[in-house]
């Protein structure tokens, strides 16, 4: 799901803060009217920008190819993917936890 922003309605329609949109802006949005609601996303990119995008990474070297899985790997089911979910869910969240431990080796 989305993040809620505070906006504002004025004559000239609904404000969004500038802040709220950060680097959306620079590739630009799109508004999306669905049923109760007003959808501000970034714009999508199309297969062919996309396709670019991972042509010009390819060639300045920076994507390395896909590696096969070993002959060993099994999946797992999705009953322990979720059960893995709530496991990780619980306590700090990463980000904190690297920092703390960051204050710690200082």
């Amino acid at each position: 799901m989305g993040t809620a922003i505070a906006t504002q309605m004025v004559p000239q329609g609904l404000l969004v803060p500038r802040s709220a949109l950060g680097e959306w802006l620079e590739r630009g949005v799109e508004v999306v009217k669905e049923k109760e609601r007003i959808v501000i996303r970034p714009k999508s990119v199309t297969l062919d920008e996309r396709e670019q995008v991972l042509r010009i990474l390819e060639e300045a070297g920076l994507l390395l190819p896909p590696e096969p899985l070993p002959a060993s790997h099994v999946p797992i089911s999705a009953e322990k993917r979720a059960e893995l979910g709530r496991k990780f869910s619980v306590g700090h969240p990463l980000s904190e936890l690297i920092i703390e431990d960051r204050k710690d080796r200082a």
